[in-house]
């Protein structure tokens, strides 16, 4: 996406945050306290020289840690997400008419939901994320701005746990109806569902009738 239709998003919603932006700033960041670095272990070095004690050690820079976006990429906050997502999808300069993604990302203090929007036609797409509590994890849903949200926030309840409001028939699609927790979140501790609990009893009470056991069998694997 051009730098012009960048800006074009963000005039038109001042209360988003261009995520590129905030990358660009944090690099910026990072190389000048890099700079500072380098410049007093140059400092440390020659000193070092002039009194004939040994160099200090080398300097070894960190593998960064900031996240680097590949495209266009805003923060959009929950109430304003179907505002952004419905002038995207119908503004003919935009023309985001396919919603290809829609995910979680389970951070320690918050949720955070993904979309990646694309224009077929006009060959270009946008990453919008929203933020949500842990403590209340609901989104409105956007089925009714593209049809194909509907498995994808779906499986974004089945896996997180996270409430997409209006959608129009929120229910498991990866893990049985009965499953205890939502496998995804980082705080998930697995129990085994009741139909599991219920055949693993039965069959052990079939096993002890025949008199079928492990016993005499050698390992089990």
């Amino acid at each position: 996406m051009t730098p012009e239709r960048i800006a074009q998003i963000l005039a038109r919603f001042p209360d988003i945050q261009d995520l590129q932006a905030e990358q660009r700033a944090e690099e910026a960041k990072a190389e000048e306290e890099w700079k500072v670095k380098e410049a007093e272990w140059q400092a440390a070095a020659e000193q070092a020289k002039a009194e004939g004690k040994p160099a200090p050690r080398p300097l070894r820079r960190e593998e960064s840690k900031i996240y680097h976006y590949h495209g266009a990429a805003f923060r959009v906050a929950r109430e304003r997400l179907l505002d952004v997502c419905r002038w995207l999808r119908d503004n003919p300069e935009f023309d985001m008419s396919y919603l290809s993604f829609v995910s979680a990302i389970d951070w320690p203090d918050r949720f955070e939901m993904v979309y990646h929007l694309t224009s077929v036609n006009l060959d270009h797409g946008v990453t919008l994320k929203t933020p949500i509590s842990k403590e209340q994890p609901a989104m409105p849903s956007v089925v009714e701005l593209w049809a194909g949200a509907d498995w994808h926030e779906r499986e974004a309840y089945d896996l997180f746990g996270i409430v997409f409001e209006g959608h129009p028939d929120l229910r498991r699609i990866m893990m049985s109806a009965d499953w205890k927790g939502h496998p995804l979140r980082k705080d998930y501790v697995y129990e085994d569902p009741q139909w599991l609990v219920d055949v693993t009893t039965q069959r052990q009470q079939e096993l002890a009738a025949t008199g079928d056991d492990w016993e005499g069998r050698g390992s089990r694997s």
